[in-house]
């Protein structure tokens, strides 16, 4: 770990412009007309930010968290935010979309938003598609579920907070802008090739957790990585706490760090390497 807080150091020393990012992600999927969305306290208007880790199709313990948020902040409004991964493997995935779809809330997209987007897409040109088990459920999106699904932002930062959320994470050292948009859905840890250099891996037993070599300037709040559950670091925060693993969803207020978890009413999917509560 310390020698990849040395490498890191040396990168934001001696980074050379990037001139070739990549543009898309792995699914090489139309992009939303705004990948980075800015709040502006214009449109923030002092209201509480209360952002929430990956639902998964767990409507029911959403709804619960919304109502505790409510009850937390009691005449307040709020401005609850989603760190991705909506829908998927989960009980009510159809429900959970048009639920945030209807409140006054915003999202990033997660890889989930990303694979039900390719499987929707690849159905509409080609009728004799087989879509895996999982998604079949999504034979039940209209126009406009995917139309939301497709424009929503890869991350949303707020400057007068210091924040950035994003599904997965970054990599330190580079610019937001120049970040290979794969970074923001699919990252869990950073590693060192033969050569020295520091690379993104979606494997979490390769390298480090990303967000522990985080050193800001930005607070970046971001989900994804269920196996270590809640990750509390310097300058990142990690929400998946695997509701739909059987344990807990999470939800933080940005303004007192108030943390609110509902636990999940039953373990909904059982994922490889991931050890369900007793």
């Amino acid at each position: 770990m310390t020698s990849l807080f040395i490498i890191i150091t040396s990168l934001l020393r001696t980074r050379k412009p990037i001139s070739t990012v990549r543009r898309f992600t792995k699914y090489k999927l139309p992009l939303p007309k705004t990948l980075r969305l800015t709040l502006e306290n214009s449109f923030i208007q002092g209201r509480d930010i209360f952002i929430i880790g990956d639902v998964h199709g767990c409507l029911d313990e959403l709804e619960e968290l919304l109502e505790l948020a409510k009850l937390e902040i009691k005449e307040k409004k709020m401005i609850p935010i989603f760190v991705g991964d909506l829908a998927n493997k989960g009980p009510r995935n159809l429900m959970t979309i048009r639920k945030v779809r209807q409140m006054d809330a915003l999202a990033v997209r997660g890889n989930h938003e990303e694979a039900i987007i390719q499987h929707y897409l690849n159905l509409q040109n080609d009728l004799n598609y087989v879509i895996p088990d999982v998604f079949k459920w999504i034979t039940e999106l209209n126009t406009d579920d995917i139309t939301y699904l497709l424009e929503l932002p890869y991350t949303i930062s707020i400057p007068s907070r210091n924040i950035l959320i994003v599904h997965a994470g970054l990599v330190p050292g580079i610019p937001i802008h120049q970040q290979n948009l794969d970074n923001f859905i699919h990252i869990r840890n950073l590693y060192q090739d033969n050569d020295g250099n520091l690379l993104a891996s979606e494997l979490p037993f390769q390298g480090e957790a990303w967000a522990s070599l985080w050193s800001g300037p930005e607070h970046v709040y971001f989900g994804h990585d269920a196996s270590r559950k809640l990750q509390q670091h310097p300058y990142a925060t990690g929400l998946d706490t695997g509701c739909l693993y059987g344990n807990m969803l999470s939800g933080i207020f940005i303004n007192s760090k108030k943390m609110l978890q509902v636990k999940a009413k039953k373990v909904y999917s059982e994922p490889k390497g991931f050890k369900t509560p007793k």
